[in-house]
């Protein structure tokens, strides 16, 4: 497991730490878990905005806050499942069919405040921290898989 700090100056640099992740997860070819923690307004969706572009997802991507989920096809016949667990907890997961989607080895998922159902994460698992540092400022830390953070 390798950990690592960046500081991002823009919301674009944001997004593209999320974009170069997401190429990597998807040139990897294996199922994928990633938990984004921190500040409300620390970037966790332009991160995800820019993973999505990575793993080639073509839609636009949202905040799922009051869907918990959205789920969308990428490049490669896999999904991408985009959680938001602001609203939830370890508990309301099972309806969602949390486990299944993520025990699925075609399933990439991001969960947004993955701090708030901490219990159902499964042990290998990507994190990145954000900090919010001021109105463009952003510092990431990163958690997880040396394939994959090694050369963000």
């Amino acid at each position: 497991m390798i950990k690592k700090e960046v500081v991002t100056n823009s919301p674009e640099e944001t997004k593209k730490i999320g974009f170069l992740m997401g190429k990597k997860v998807i040139e990897k070819q294996k199922k994928f878990f990633l938990s984004l923690s921190g500040d409300l307004g620390g970037g966790k969706t332009t991160f995800t905005q820019g993973f999505a572009e990575g793993v080639g997802v073509e839609e636009n991507i949202t905040s799922p806050t009051f869907l918990v989920f959205k789920k969308y096809k990428t490049k490669n016949n896999k999904y991408l499942y985009h959680f938001d667990a602001y609203r939830i907890e370890d508990k309301d997961l099972s309806v969602l069919g949390f486990q299944e989607i993520i025990n699925n080895e075609e399933n990439i998922v991001v969960v947004e405040w993955g701090e708030n159902i901490k219990k159902s994460l499964p042990e290998k698992s990507a994190e990145i921290h954000f900090e919010f540092k001021d109105d463009k400022r952003r510092r990431l830390i990163i958690q997880g898989d040396g394939d994959i953070i090694d050369k963000l």
